[in-house]
């Protein structure tokens, strides 16, 4: 995507629908601080093993006056807590887009130690947690960044080329021991920043430093001689990489494998007006957004006239004519929508969910033809963002795209989105409430808020529930009244809160199935939950990374424990005899409480 575009500083209370994901049973689990052990994989098995992936977009990348710099665009420093949030979502693959700019030295092209060891530390990271990592090289390829150099229009290729080839050197030196789940990106986006069809001379250039990077990584040996390579064509744009524009899948004859090693990499936001337009023109896309026409009198303008879903299908499928039917794999380093949920505060929830459908709906197709989706996240949550997670806060911030994206890919399937359902944001109240569920592991519980059949409109809501012998004959196991008593909290206003349940000794029971808290009001972005604290009689057990989610009905929803989550970290607690609550943290409340 343009450089501009990227300055742009669950289900049911059981079950989240994000997929788990364990980490890759093929290889070896390394300690940390070490490479990974022998590890390939074939290209017939590439796709389904790389599985959904996500950009750590506008952080090493990013930079200022064209010095590279970590948190020059808003971002806070790569971490291993940034990427086991990632992880724990049900991303295997994580693309690490990479600036060098001043970092090299332009007497002798040699590149800065330093930054050097603070990209390896990065691929550990992801390499902590079995993940697929692809790093490349970024900023360097744009006519519209300071010190750009890498740039097909450049008037001195002869030099470009000796620059470049310096470069992969030396990376590819570093790198030349991690195994396949390493992969190497040549370049992004590069081409001669007009947006018109592509200059034949030009791409010839582009073509001449995709065989340099790959003639260069296979000369240092190790494992670089059957690494996966990407090449991208001219600016990653499906059609001037598919079409007759002039793209060359470089030669690869010192590869020691024995089937392809090459990959080839696009982007795609089509509809730009959709996608990345940052205006309110356009907010509604595909069969979702007509449905939004139809049921909520949206306005049918505000639907592209182009891009729809034939439209991306059919691109899908040049990808897979043109490539992945020759065993050639194809990797969508980027794609995305970004968020214009505050087009029209009639329909708030709708149009987040069409944002869902749009990019699961890519997702799921890319994976039944059996390309590699990558999401692009700039970091950035809120209006004209593409941010999936808050980095600071370590939470998720649109948990419906996640789980649609995750899904769709999990089970190639183009609709998971469809009836993924967002919080309103549109509806403000005087108070909203929070009450703390658990279930313990002989079904000791309170379930909840809008729980169907033990919800608030039952009449066991303020009940804590054992199950007893029947004895009235009906069949069904009698339900006991444990006597116990809840404090709910009334939230008015930002603050710290306390939901709990106290007059029952849960230490008689073993462990916690479930805890959480739930909520009557929609679940909004920008109200933020953070600082949660389990308090077990008068132990405190700060809880580092709970989820913040929607849950079925689209409400805020905090989950702790939940054994039926394989995604969601452990919790050590010691069962409380006296009393048990959960305090949280709320900010943002104005855009509920009005």
């Amino acid at each position: 995507m343009g450089i501009t575009k990227k300055l742009l500083s669950l289900a049911c209370a059981v079950v989240m629908t994000a997929s788990a994901f364990t980490g890759c049973s093929k290889s070896d689990k390394k300690e940390e601080g070490t490479t990974k052990k022998d590890f390939t994989i074939s290209v017939s098995d590439i796709a389904e093993d790389m599985g959904a992936g996500w950009n750590l977009g506008n952080t090493l990348e990013a930079n200022a006056g064209g010095i590279p710099n970590e948190t020059a665009w808003g971002n806070p420093e790569a971490s291993q807590e940034i990427i086991d949030m990632v992880a724990d979502a049900g991303f295997k693959t994580i693309r690490v887009p990479v600036s060098y700019l001043s970092k090299i030295n332009n007497a002798d092209f040699a590149l800065d130690t330093e930054w050097l060891d603070r990209i390896e530390e990065v691929v550990q990271y992801c390499y902590n947690r079995d993940l697929y990592v692809i790093i490349n090289v970024h900023g360097d390829g744009y006519n519209s960044v300071q010190g750009g150099w890498l740039l097909v229009n450049g008037e001195d290729q002869e030099t470009i080329r000796k620059k470049y080839e310096a470069l992969w050197k030396q990376l590819a030196e570093r790198f030349k021991d991690y195994d396949e789940h390493l992969i190497f990106e040549s370049m992004n986006e590069v081409f001669d920043g007009n947006h018109t069809d592509p200059d034949r001379a030009m791409y010839g250039n582009l073509n001449d430093y995709n065989q340099i990077f790959v003639d260069t990584v296979r000369a240092t040996g190790g494992k670089n001689t059957h690494r996966y390579l990407l090449v991208p064509g001219w600016n990653t744009n499906i059609n001037y990489t598919c079409e007759d524009y002039g793209f060359e899948l470089p030669t690869d004859a010192n590869c020691s494998a024995e089937e392809n090693r090459l990959m080839v990499s696009v982007h795609y936001y089509d509809p730009w007006d959709y996608c990345g337009q940052e205006d309110m023109r356009c907010y509604l896309w595909g069969d979702k957004g007509q449905q939004i026409v139809e049921v909520n009198g949206a306005n049918k303008r505000k639907i592209p006239d182009w891009g729809g879903q034939d439209f991306m299908e059919g691109q899908v499928q040049k990808l897979v004519d043109c490539f992945v039917s020759k065993d050639i794999p194809v990797i969508v380093g980027e794609y995305g929508a970004i968020d214009k949920s505050t087009g029209d505060s009639n329909i708030f929830a709708q149009i987040n969910e069409n944002r869902v459908y749009y990019n699961s709906y890519f997702a799921g197709t890319c994976a039944k033809n059996g390309v590699i989706p990558v999401y692009w996240d700039n970091g950035y949550n809120g209006v004209y963002g593409f941010g999936l997670f808050d980095r600071k806060g370590l939470t998720q911030t649109q948990p419906e795209i996640i789980t649609g994206i995750v899904n769709a890919v999990k089970n190639k399937n183009p609709l998971e989105g469809a009836d993924i359902a967002v919080g309103s944001g549109g509806e403000k109240q005087s108070e909203v409430h929070a009450y703390i569920g658990v279930q313990s592991n002989v079904y000791t519980f309170r379930n909840a808020w809008n729980d169907a059949t033990y919800g608030a409109s039952s009449e066991y809501f303020n009940t804590l529930i054992k199950w007893g012998e029947d004895q009235d004959g009906d069949g069904k196991d009698d339900i006991i009244d444990t006597g116990a008593v809840f404090e709910d909290a009334t939230i008015t206003q930002n603050g710290v809160y306390t939901v709990g349940v106290s007059g029952y000794d849960f230490s008689q029971e073993e462990s916690m199935n479930m805890l959480f808290v739930s909520t009557d009001f929609a679940y909004a972005p920008n109200v933020a939950i953070q600082d949660v604290t389990i308090h077990c009689d008068d132990k405190e057990i700060p809880v580092e990374n709970p989820v913040i989610m929607a849950d079925a009905s689209g409400n805020m929803y905090i989950e702790i424990i939940n054994i039926y989550n394989k995604d969601l970290a452990p919790v050590e607690m010691v069962m409380p005899k006296e009393s048990l609550s959960i305090s949280f943290e709320i900010s943002g409340t104005n855009n509920v409480l009005g």
